[in-house]
């Protein structure tokens, strides 16, 4: 019974770390803001708990700052000239949704990842 506990432990924690990994890719979407449409593109890299990247649009890129990962969650701070507005997210396998508030306003989108 021991060793069915820790091999389940050992397994949970590999999972983990193995999802963590793979956040690293590049998502795709849109969100409406404004009352128009506007193509994102994240492109995420992940180390360790640490996450790094940046969001394209056609208005340019914006670096991730301050990016966290904790398992399926993670969090990152854009800078869009009023100071860093803080947005988290959660990874799906081949999407992440991603929750921002504007304003007051929470917004949630979801991003699908494309082969690179």
């Amino acid at each position: 019974m021991k060793k069915s506990v820790t091999l389940i432990s050992f397994l949970l924690v590999f999972v983990v770390v193995c999802l963590a990994a793979d956040l690293t890719g590049t998502y795709k979407g849109s969100v409406i803001f404004q009352e128009r449409k506007l193509d994102l593109t994240f492109k995420l890299k992940a180390e360790g708990e640490k996450l790094t990247g940046s969001i394209n649009s056609e208005y340019g890129e914006i670096p991730l700052l301050d990016g966290q990962i904790n398992g399926q969650d993670f969090t990152y701070k854009i800078d869009i000239g009023n100071g860093p507005m803080e947005s988290k997210g959660k990874f799906m396998t081949d999407s992440i949704e991603i929750t921002s508030n504007f304003g007051g306003t929470e917004v949630k989108n979801m991003f699908k990842r494309i082969a690179e």
